[in-house]
């Protein structure tokens, strides 16, 4: 009974292996956000350039976003300085948002912040960068009723909706 309770997990990852099944279900992008009274909050947009000079606080858990954001600056042969690195998404929002830097992070994660005010986003279109969250359930178990109920819901939503919804199962994986 305890193994279903959690059937399905969300992850920013495709998991390597072929434990499990992935569907991808969401297209998010990375935001450049800053404090309203930061001197590029407003601007239209800016160059990766523009952000050399920048104190950046970063996620202290090492991911596959994180290192494209890495390449990116390398690519670009621009400083990325981070400064202050933190423990969670939610700590850095409040950082930049008291004005304590700037930052890279998961749109999808500061949607509330900017339609509050509290942060402004800066388009950066070097740091297009695109990444997909994944559904994921183990291959080999059977799903309960209310698994299957709930696949056929996310796949409904994201067929009504479009995208950054999306209802794609990765196959041969």
């Amino acid at each position: 009974l305890l193994e279903r309770a959690v059937e399905f997990g969300i992850v920013s990852f495709r998991p390597g292996g072929d434990h499990f099944r992935s569907i991808a279900v969401f297209t998010d992008s990375v935001a450049f956000i800053v404090n309203p009274n930061h001197p590029l909050a407003k601007e239209k947009r800016v160059s990766i350039r523009d952000l050399g000079a920048q104190n950046f606080v970063a996620h202290n858990v090492v991911s596959p976003l994180r290192r494209r954001v890495i390449e990116t600056f390398e690519k670009h042969k621009t400083p990325l300085n981070m400064g202050i690195e933190l423990p969670s998404l939610e700590a850095i929002k409040r950082f930049v948002a008291m004005g304590n830097g700037v930052a890279l992070v998961p749109a999808l994660t500061v949607q509330q912040e900017l339609a509050r005010g509290e942060l402004v986003h800066v388009p950066v279109p070097e740091l297009s960068i695109e990444r997909q969250l994944w559904l994921i359930h183990r291959r080999h178990s059977s799903l309960s009723h209310a698994g299957i109920a709930f696949l056929r819901v996310v796949k409904t939503l994201a067929s009504e909706r479009g995208k950054p919804f999306m209802y794609r199962i990765e196959q041969g994986v």
